[in-house]
């Protein structure tokens, strides 16, 4: 699994509750009205040739956190819940530390990477390996991950960390001591000024979720794409294997672990998704709908970078101090 930091785990679900299926279904279904949307697909730019995406990087990337800067926002982000709880004389897990380079951190890198596993599964290397399933990096027993199973917050630990009582009323104190507004995760997210781990207008609701979500959704249906989907399953039927598009579900993927047929279905999927430029086709024609979405959300996103740069900014101090001396 990949390394999420205690308070992004307990912000994350935080965030989940707030918003409500309703509002995540809208997030991911609807940039802009459509009557806002051009009529037919936008024109495409330059089409590589490719099958794996760690050098690509979508257009809308560049209003958000790089997934380095993505992981430091959580490791400022729990330096400074920490630090908060401390200073209320809270118990708080420790702090999680990922050798720098290690195959751990690589990992948990991933959990950031926009690309990952966006377009399936991609890498050969993981394919011979894991098949379908999520690579696990991290040796048992290794403790580089943490606890596996950590002690359950107390409810004045909770009450603190939220900023709520066992009412869902304000916590506004502690045994005499002040507690921030949200809690000390509210305290955190003011620190860092952004609404979501990957930057602003990550969260459910962001514009930069939208813009991902819609040209994702988008392009999937554009007949481009739908026409290397049938030359990638043509593929992989000469193959023996049947698959639609490259996100249908592999049952065997839920399995404790890869068998060998799903291993050999995982590589033919890699190879097929080299052979018809499957990678290359569907990034080129992602690419457009965002550029075109960018293009009519200009002065949005331009708040969106400006707001970033703010939290870049925030990270380095705070990973430099490692959190102390908030309040």
């Amino acid at each position: 699994m990949a390394y999420l930091s205690p308070p992004a785990r307990a912000r994350r679900a935080r965030r989940a509750a707030l918003a409500g299926g309703a509002l995540l279904l809208a997030a991911l279904t609807a940039c802009s009205s459509p009557s806002s949307r051009p009529a037919g697909p936008p024109a495409l730019g330059a089409v590589p040739r490719t099958v794996g995406v760690a050098h690509l990087r979508l257009p809308v990337e560049r209003y958000m956190l790089t997934p380095r800067q993505a992981l430091d926002f959580d490791r400022a982000s729990d330096a400074a819940v920490r630090a908060c709880m401390r200073r209320l004389s809270m118990p708080y897990p420790p702090a999680v530390r990922l050798p720098a380079g290690s195959a751990a951190e690589r990992e948990a890198l991933d959990a950031y990477t926009v690309l990952y596993r966006r377009y399936g599964l991609t890498d050969a290397v993981e394919a011979r390996t894991w098949g379908y399933h999520a690579p696990t990096r991290v040796a048992a027993g290794s403790g580089a991950a943490g606890p596996s199973q950590p002690k359950p917050p107390s409810r004045a630990s909770r009450g603190v960390l939220t900023g709520t009582d066992t009412s869902g009323a304000p916590l506004t104190s502690y045994r005499g001591r002040p507690v921030p507004q949200g809690g000390c995760l509210g305290e955190a997210e003011r620190l860092l000024g952004a609404a979501g781990p990957q930057g602003p207008g990550t969260d459910p609701e962001g514009i930069v979720t939208r813009i991902k979500a819609d040209g994702f959704e988008r392009s999937m249906a554009d007949p481009r794409v739908r026409k290397v989907f049938s030359a990638w399953s043509a593929c992989l039927r000469a193959r023996g294997f049947t698959m639609s598009t490259p996100m249908d579900e592999v049952p065997s993927a839920n399995s404790a672990r890869p068998s060998r047929p799903e291993i050999a279905q995982a590589r033919a999927d890699v190879a097929c998704k080299a052979r018809t430029n499957l990678v290359g086709v569907w990034f080129a024609v992602e690419s457009a709908y965002q550029e075109a979405a960018i293009a009519r959300h200009g002065a949005e996103l331009g708040k969106v970078a400006k707001d970033r740069d703010l939290t870049v900014r925030a990270i380095g101090r705070l990973t430099h101090r490692g959190g102390e001396g908030t309040s």
